[in-house]
């Protein structure tokens, strides 16, 4: 790819868990191509922030979001916080006139998703939910082969990511008013989003859906390998929930995630049924039928690709070329619009009509 005219100033909110493992190495990877320049890092943990910056030539640490904000004009800022900050510090950067790339989920509720996107909207700036499971090239594969038809009329969907034993202690997952749910809004909405994306993003019209907390909570859980360690008396969100969703068209999806069940193994697969064929993400292939027998294609190679740092290529250069982004901030809106129904349809025990 040939040198873009401008190099992008990149600001990095929240240096933790994600940021660590997934984003700053490929924030690094493009200042190294000369796109970007990373200047600022920010975290309210001071070593966090200093570390991060440490990584960069040009950066600088900052212990408050506002202030780096305040004195630095951002092209980027790269969102990877708790949950509940996402909506205000998103909607802050976006006024203070820079694209936004914000980790999943989008942000608590739809109410907050509303907001992000009309400030995206007030300030002509690009809005984008870090999506990465849109970037594999399994998915991407798949991807094509509906897009080409093959799969007929798309009909009915299911979408699970499943742990064995797998509840996270760092990050604040366990905690409601951190992070609204459990696995959820942790996991499940990277399998809901990759599966509503691979069916043409339908409309949601409504879900009806149950959330458990069997295991979290209790003192003597073990959690396997994970061996990460949060008070008990913390937990409290749900650690298994199970939803069925429909949308226009009568296409339906089922969706089942948890942190905690006792299941033979960890698994995750999406599955979407059409009238002609189907695909599965586990094992990947596309399955159908010819006259008296049953046929399944499989891809014997696909390019290793990594889907946070393809989703991160793919920001950049949509702006490098002012491109729209694969991850449309109202495609995320809907995917909270189901996260908000169905935790709703649990407690009041019905389904919930999604507008």
């Amino acid at each position: 790819m040939a040198k873009a005219s401008k190099k992008f100033k990149v600001g990095l909110i929240g240096a933790g868990g994600i940021a660590n493992a997934c984003h700053l190495s490929n924030w690094l990877e493009l200042e190294g191509e000369g796109r970007v320049e990373v200047v600022g890092i920010c975290d309210i943990v001071r070593e966090r922030a200093i570390k991060g910056a440490d990584m960069f030539p040009g950066a600088k640490p900052w212990f408050n979001y506002q202030k780096m904000l305040g004195e630095i004009d951002f092209d980027i800022i790269d969102v990877c916080t708790q949950n509940r900050w996402h909506a205000p510090i998103t909607i802050d950067a976006l006024k203070a006139g820079a694209h936004v790339l914000v980790e999943k989920p989008m942000a608590m509720n739809t109410r907050e998703c509303e907001a992000m996107i009309r400030a995206a909207k007030a300030k002509g700036r690009t809005l984008m939910v870090a999506q990465h499971m849109r970037f594999e090239a399994p998915h991407e594969k798949l991807k094509e082969v509906v897009e080409r038809g093959e799969l007929g009329e798309i009909y009915a969907a299911s979408a699970t990511m499943l742990r064995r034993r797998g509840v996270p202690g760092w990050g604040k997952f366990h905690i409601k008013r951190e992070s609204l749910g459990g696995p959820l809004i942790d996991i499940g909405v990277h399998v809901m989003d990759l599966c509503v994306w691979l069916m043409g993003c339908p409309k949601p019209v409504a879900a009806s859906g149950k959330v458990y907390r069997i295991f979290g909570d209790r003192p003597d859980f073990f959690n396997g390998d994970w061996g990460v360690p949060y008070p008990p008396r913390q937990f409290d969100v749900e650690d298994y929930a199970t939803a069925l969703i429909r949308f226009e068209k009568g296409i339906t999806m089922q969706v089942t995630v948890c942190w905690a069940a006792n299941i033979p193994e960890t698994s995750h697969n999406v599955q979407i049924l059409g009238d002609k064929a189907g695909i599965a993400t586990n094992p990947l292939g596309v399955y159908g039928a010819d006259h008296s027998s049953l046929t399944s294609r499989k891809f014997d190679l696909l390019l290793p690709q990594e889907g946070h740092r393809m989703e991160i290529r793919h920001f950049t250069e949509c702006l490098e070329q002012n491109k729209p982004v694969r991850v449309q901030p109202r495609e995320s809106l809907r995917i909270q619009k189901i996260i908000d129904a169905i935790y709703e349809s649990s407690k009041k025990n019905r389904e919930i009509v999604i507008r």
